[in-house]
């Protein structure tokens, strides 16, 4: 490091380190902010080299110094948003077998209390079966996992994070006595299911790379080095999770990467722990299922035949391989199936035409059809089937940008829905204040980019702008309601988000079009974005905002186009795109091959990563004010990613904007837990953003 000046910025030291690949020399001078001992940094944070630590403090500490001024609006913001929660709050109550279980918050709780009771007449009676709270108090940082309850409803197993690193622990207790049993399972991705005889349960074990490689069964009683390895996945490119069908008689384990599956079934009825091959993978052919007891069926999701936004297909149980599959659902161009599951008597598919999402209900007597859509310019669409099989109802849940959740009962025999939950806002809310509206940019090669908005009727044309984006691994950004977004929108600013290429927000081709050779588009895109916008005079300033592979496109963007935008913040930001996918050891880069090619084994792919890399591409040039943030036990973008990145934005750019990087050093890739430390770290980004566009001002009354 350099000496340090209190006047300046910290300056990493520069040590170049050279290597050859595909006959091209990658030069790095940052390369020593990489701990090679990662693997234990995530099992244990104070084991990272000292030099490293040391800088990761000066970064944290010069942010702090040069943003502490912004404390105050920091502090309002969050008053801001917690009072606009209700923050104690019940879920709707969901039956499960003989027990109807909910969760509650209480105030100044950061986590939610589980409780359950036998009938609606003692409700009132309900007991506590877990405290998230409770468990916590041990540990510096605490992420709840997920809490299961076997077969019989008398035991539960649940999971935790206790460093960031998403190395989850799993515990049982008797909910009878309430006493904590001796097994304690270690290194598992977080989910477990019960076998049906209740005398364990199945769980994913994480391999020493941090990759979902292994099923295990676990007997209660015993010790983990007992349990027994049922299937070991040799490929590192595909990665492990574990469900079970509604009906419960299979466990379903999914072995999959970005566009590859196979499914192997369990029979827990036969108790004999047997996988059994649905269909062997090929490549990029997905597939998923549900059981339909009633008909001795397996359903299928796939997009088998060249049905590229999935169709819907059937196969007696007995009769798995695909060459007896028959389509049930068959495809449709241009609508696509994001979702489904089976009940005794329905078949409920979640879809996705121009744009909006819908719900079809399917009578499996008849198969007649009901579709359940909204009138809404644009919103989020979801449901929820609940845990029982035999149930003739589902919840759904409905939202837009202005439109706080709307959770309806819907009964599927009458095709009837009610409401029966309102998101509360104790400060209150008027929709009616704000206009929605969906716009398109004009892409580089004429394929139209939808924008959602939302901004304040009374803001004016030409407001400062907030601008998001992801656009990665087919994953669509819902223009759903956000408590937190009203703070910058309350306060004048226009709030946007960009549905681009590489998110799945116009179907499958829109995913394609915008990943390996074509992943520019998603770049060109955002820009077009940003420029239709300042050109409709609906923003001057456009600031923009990524996370995660978000921040990739954030960090390919300033290099394209830096005078495009006004400010950026990227959190957790994957911008060390080549270095990160030429190292096969990191968890995901494997798996991430097919999401952006393999530059190990292919020099076009190589050369083409290379070319949008955001630190790769870092030039002599101005670049806006930045705010990064990583968390030092991030397994999916690693803390070095954002560190190197800001490190060599320092030493290229030519202007004086500043450049901040807050390292949260008890956290991995979600930030901090809990729901307040949550709102925390959004106070802290969004008087940033507010500070940057001069509107560090208390919002619009209503």
């Amino acid at each position: 490091m350099s000496p340090v000046n209190k006047n300046y910025p910290p300056r990493a030291r520069k040590k170049l380190v050279k290597r050859k690949v595909h006959n091209k020399v990658l030069s790095d001078h940052f390369d020593w902010i990489r701990d090679n001992n990662w693997q234990e940094v995530l099992h244990s944070p104070d084991v990272l080299k000292k030099n490293i630590r040391k800088y990761i403090d000066e970064e944290n500490r010069w942010t702090n110094k040069k943003l502490s001024f912004l404390k105050p609006i920091e502090k309002e913001i969050f008053k801001e948003i917690k009072k606009k929660i209700k923050e104690e709050d019940t879920s709707i109550p969901q039956k499960d077998g003989n027990w109807f279980y909910y969760s509650e918050t209480k105030k100044n709780k950061e986590y939610s209390i589980l409780r359950r009771y036998k009938s609606y007449s003692s409700r009132k009676k309900s007991c506590i079966y877990h405290d998230w709270n409770k468990e916590s108090k041990p540990y510096k940082y605490f992420k709840p996992g997920g809490a299961f309850n076997s077969k019989s409803h008398s035991l539960l197993a649940w999971s935790f994070d206790s460093k960031g690193s998403e190395f989850y622990e799993i515990k049982v207790k008797d909910l009878n006595n309430k006493k904590q049993l001796k097994d304690n399972i270690k290194n598992t991705d977080g989910r477990i299911v019960w076998s049906l005889n209740n005398e364990g349960f199945y769980y994913i074990k994480m391999d020493k790379n941090h990759r979902p490689s292994s099923l295990y069964f676990h007997l209660l009683g015993t010790h983990q080095d007992e349990d027994i390895e049922i299937y070991n996945e040799k490929d590192s490119g595909y990665f492990l999770n574990i469900s079970e069908t509604l009906s419960k008689k299979y466990l379903v384990l999914n072995i999959h990467n970005h566009e590859t599956s196979e499914v192997r079934i369990i029979n827990q009825e036969e108790n004999n722990k047997k996988l059994k091959l649905i269909t062997k993978r090929k490549k990029s052919i997905e597939y998923s299922i549900e059981h339909d007891q009633e008909n001795s069926r397996l359903l299928i999701l796939t997009n088998k035949d060249n049905a590229i936004d999935f169709k819907l297909m059937e196969t007696n149980e007995n009769k798995l391989d695909k060459k007896n599959w028959t389509d049930f659902l068959p495809y449709r161009e241009g609508i696509l199936i994001t979702n489904f599951s089976c009940l005794a008597q329905y078949i409920i598919v979640q879809e996705l035409e121009n744009g909006l999402p819908r719900i079809v209900v399917i009578n499996k007597k008849n198969n007649k059809k009901n579709i359940i859509k909204f009138d809404e310019e644009i919103y989020d669409l979801d449901f929820n089937e609940g845990y029982e099989y035999e149930s003739n109802k589902i919840k759904i849940y409905y939202s837009s940008m202005a439109t706080p959740l709307l959770t309806y009962d819907y009964k599927l025999k009458d095709q009837k829905k009610r409401i029966i939950k309102k998101q509360q806002i104790p400060t209150g809310h008027n929709e009616k204040n704000y206009n929605l509206k969906r716009v398109y940019a004009i892409s580089h090669d004429g394929e139209k980019i939808p924008i959602s908005i939302i901004k304040r009727k009374d803001t004016p044309k030409n407001a400062p702008t907030l601008l998001y984006g992801y656009g990665s691994y087919g994953i669509s950004i819902s223009p759903s309601f956000s408590l937190s977004r009203l703070s910058l929108i309350d306060r004048g600013m226009v709030y946007a988000i960009a549905h681009i290429r590489g998110g799945m927000e116009k179907g499958k081709k829109w995913y394609e079009n915008g990943k390996k050779k074509n992943k520019l588009n998603s770049f060109k895109d955002f820009i077009t974005c940003a420029e239709f916008l300042k050109k409709e005079n609906i923003s001057k300033n456009i600031t923009i905002h990524g996370g995660s592979a978000g921040g990739l496109l954030i960090g390919a963007s300033l290099n394209i186009s830096p005078d495009t935008f006004h400010c950026a913040v990227a959190e957790v930001p994957f911008v060390d795109v080549l270095n990160t996918i030429l190292d096969d050891t990191l968890p995901l880069t494997p798996p991430e091959w097919e999401e952006w090619g393999n530059p190990i084994k292919n020099k076009s792919d190589f050369d083409y990563i290379g070319s949008y890399s955001p630190y790769d591409n870092i030039k002599e040039q101005n670049y806006p004010a930045i705010l990064a943030t990583s968390g030092l036990t991030d397994p999916r973008v690693t803390y070095w990613e954002a560190t190197k990145w800001i490190a060599k934005l320092r030493s290229k750019k030519t202007n004086d904007n500043p450049l901040f990087l807050k390292t949260y050093t008890e956290a991995g890739h979600g930030g901090m837990a809990g729901r307040y430390n949550q709102i925390k770290e959004t106070a802290f980004v969004y008087a940033f953003i507010l500070w940057r566009n001069n509107l560090i001002k208390r919002p619009f009354t209503r």
